[in-house]
């Protein structure tokens, strides 16, 4: 216990010193914070955040501020814009399921039209072994009617454990009353359910984020890839997109209509919580300037990283609890090169995979570069550099490169001549992702203290920690926590 107490004290000291980083007057600006006063202070201003702070202000009537440490509120839209044509393009977030049949509603308030997703989730696909840079010449994907079949199956399956997972974990069963199929690893279930067709498409779309994807227990797949994913893949969920293309277009209506509640490229730097009320101390990285928030009630909307949570003094139960999430840290971005093929995408699909062994591509090592997916009607394409919280944005850029270079050393891409380098036009840290728990610590009743942290000191969650990590998913279950905070007032 004395050891991880110093190592507390050393990561606390060393998120301070990073958190002042070339602030030279950081002693003033510390003595002499501005202060403001708020019912509550909302930390993170992503899907879950964003939509707090407004429900809180405009529907509860609450005074809030909002704390966001980018420049911009969205968190994993990520969305760049040509500036040549104005265009958007969606390197983070590609579209929304209408859960509850209210999710429609937050876009339209904000006058923000939407239509149906008729943007592939990828372009017609051309399967590459990123780590020789070769062609597949056997890669077989299963037919359409037995991936939709296996798909079918898995739903059932999903449905029959939905209620463990919406909205959130509030209802997650104790230890001795897990369902089986909850904690059997991936592998087991498919062979169980005889899910195997549906394999590659479970894969391509959450494979990426999940390491040791066979052996991962099935709730942590179905977190991702649940009801709503494999309803909307078979026809019987609606999706949809801003018509404007562009996913960010919201979170800028957001922040018009908050406008001085969003306290943007600011991060915490001290907090103190009691059952009375909180105090937040939060610098801003381009002015320095430090603003002390003085709240009835503190909403986390952060992903529940232990650089994150740091500034928070979390007690000794807190600790034991938040610390037990592990995560991944995947990139997302946009590039472009004359060589890359438009109207396609090159796959990242091991050799051994060919034949029909889809089992082969489940458990790659990270990092590794998921593929080049070209945006339709253009010369741009989305990449995806998936690794666990060692991954820099220096490593995951190597990563990005180094494939490259492979592609056009194996033939697979021309070069052009004179050679040119891969444009990389826009690249985002998704910070850290997909938050589990090992199996042992969910039978030892993990769920149920972490439910007992809501309220406690003051302090209330939302996010993809607590709920499904789909964005409408999360205003579903935001709207459980925020009648709960405020009755708490």
């Amino acid at each position: 216990m004395l050891s991880e107490a110093k190592n507390t004290v050393l990561i606390g000291l060393l998120y301070v010193d990073l958190a002042w980083a070339g602030c030279p007057d950081k002693l003033s600006s510390a003595a002499n914070p501005k202060t403001i006063r708020r019912d509550v202070v909302v930390i993170g201003g992503g899907a879950s955040g964003a939509y707090s702070a407004v429900r809180l202000r405009e529907d509860y009537g609450l005074s809030v501020a909002l704390v966001e440490k980018e420049a911009q509120l969205g968190g994993h839209v990520n969305t760049w814009v040509d500036l040549a044509t104005g265009r958007g393009f969606d390197a983070g977030v590609q579209s929304y399921v209408d859960v509850a049949n209210s999710s429609t509603a937050f876009f339209r308030r904000f006058g923000i039209e939407i239509g149906p997703n008729t943007r592939p989730a990828q372009q017609p696909p051309v399967y590459v072994d990123f780590a020789t840079g070769k062609k597949l010449s056997n890669y077989i994907l299963p037919a359409t009617t037995d991936r939709n079949d296996a798909l079918r199956r898995y739903l059932v399956v999903a449905e029959s454990l939905l209620s463990v997972f919406e909205p959130g974990w509030w209802t997650f069963p104790k230890p001795d009353a897990i369902p089986q199929d909850l904690l059997l690893s991936f592998g087991d279930a498919m062979v169980k359910y005889n899910l195997t067709s549906a394999l590659p498409q479970i894969l391509g779309l959450t494979g990426g984020g999940i390491k040791d994807f066979m052996n991962s227990p099935l709730m942590w797949v179905m977190r991702p890839f649940g009801v709503d994913m494999a309803r909307t893949i078979l026809g019987l969920n609606a999706g949809f997109i801003p018509t404007s293309g562009k996913n960010q277009d919201l979170y800028d209506a957001i922040l018009k209509l908050l406008g001085p509640d969003s306290l943007l490229s600011s991060t915490v730097v001290k907090a103190k919580r009691a059952d009375e009320g909180v105090t937040v101390d939060v610098r801003n990285a381009e002015t320095c300037q430090v603003t002390r928030i003085v709240a009835k009630k503190l909403l986390y909307a952060a992903s529940p990283t232990r650089e994150n949570l740091e500034p928070f003094s979390l007690d000794e139960t807190e600790r034991e609890t938040l610390y037990k999430f592990q995560f991944t840290r995947p990139f997302v971005g946009v590039v472009s090169h004359p060589s890359l093929p438009l109207g396609t995408s090159l796959s990242n699909m091991p050799e051994e995979a060919q034949g029909g062994n889809w089992t082969a591509a489940a458990n790659r090592e990270f990092p590794y570069a998921s593929g080049f997916n070209n945006f339709a009607n253009s010369s741009f394409f989305r990449v995806i550099v998936g690794g666990d919280t060692t991954l820099t944005e220096k490593r995951a850029r190597e990563v990005l490169l180094s494939t490259f270079d492979r592609l056009v050393a194996a033939g697979t891409i021309n070069q052009t001549d004179p050679p040119q380098p891969l444009k990389i036009l826009y690249f985002k840290n998704h910070y850290q992702m997909n938050a589990h728990v090992p199996t042992d610590v969910i039978r030892s009743g993990f769920f149920q203290i972490l439910n007992s942290l809501q309220g406690r000191r003051s302090t209330w969650y939302t996010g993809s920690a607590w709920a499904t990590p789909i964005t409408t998913s999360l205003w579903v279950f935001t709207d459980t926590v925020l009648p709960k905070l405020v009755e708490s007032l």
